[in-house]
């Protein structure tokens, strides 16, 4: 058996992607950091589906906690197959105002701790020709300034470098890596209150962002990598 470690997976899209994926067959660890109560539940509904589940607990708030998560989790799930990197802080505030210690924070919750996460399992997901998968977030494509959100963007551009660098890299070894990037969601803590004004006169759902993400895992799509597709409906286009 092999796992499919989901991060922040105990609420939100990460508790979607960890059901709809549980749904097509996938044995889940859900990481949390402080909701386990909430992972809990998830792992509950996952078994319900007839595959293993279990939780795993972790800070991404530093290069240490880190590295203890990952031991932790090594020692328990060597086998891991896919890795999806959901964990991504979401501060609203200006540049100039960011504190620069929350801005080196929110590079290694964002950026760092998700590169840490495959460097440790590289070898366990290329022996699986595994899948990584990358939250993003729209608008990547179109470089478009983000005044309200500046750095959470800048470290998703970050990220967004990182996906396609090692697409590349893990090609030879038949891994994918990819990345999906919601827009406004039904649990956005930016949502507008005139839904609306979007583009396609309402809200994506986390089940929608997660399907796509069961897509990309799939062994029908395992052609694809290095690509960031958008469950936006036309937000940030």
């Amino acid at each position: 058996m092999t796992w499919t470690l989901v991060t922040g997976g105990a609420k939100g899209v990460g508790r979607s992607i960890c059901c709809i994926l549980a749904r097509a067959g996938y044995s889940i660890v859900v990481h949390y950091n402080t909701s386990k109560e909430q992972a809990l539940d998830v792992a509950s509904e996952c078994r319900g589906y007839g595959v293993q589940a279990e939780i795993v607990q972790g800070s991404f708030s530093t290069p240490a906690s880190t590295k203890e998560m990952m031991q932790r989790y090594l020692s328990q799930f060597g086998d891991t197959k896919n890795l999806i990197n959901n964990v991504g802080n979401f501060p609203i505030v200006k540049a100039l105002e960011t504190d620069p210690e929350i801005a080196l924070e929110l590079f290694h919750t964002n950026v760092h701790a998700p590169f840490m996460l495959i460097q440790a399992l590289s070898s366990s997901i290329k022996a699986h020709q595994g899948s990584i998968i990358n939250i993003g977030t729209s608008g990547l494509h179109s470089f478009r300034a983000n005044e309200s959100a500046p750095v959470y963007t800048m470290t998703k551009m970050a990220l967004w470098s990182l996906t396609k660098s090692l697409a590349k890299e893990f090609a030879p070894f038949c891994v994918r890596v990819n990345m999906v990037s919601p827009g406004q969601l039904t649990n956005s803590i930016n949502l507008p209150q005139d839904c609306s004004r979007l583009p396609m006169k309402r809200p994506g759902t986390p089940e929608e962002v997660a399907r796509v993400v069961s897509f990309l895992l799939d062994e029908n799509t395992s052609y694809i990598t290095g690509q960031n597709i958008e469950v936006a409906g036309g937000f940030n286009l």
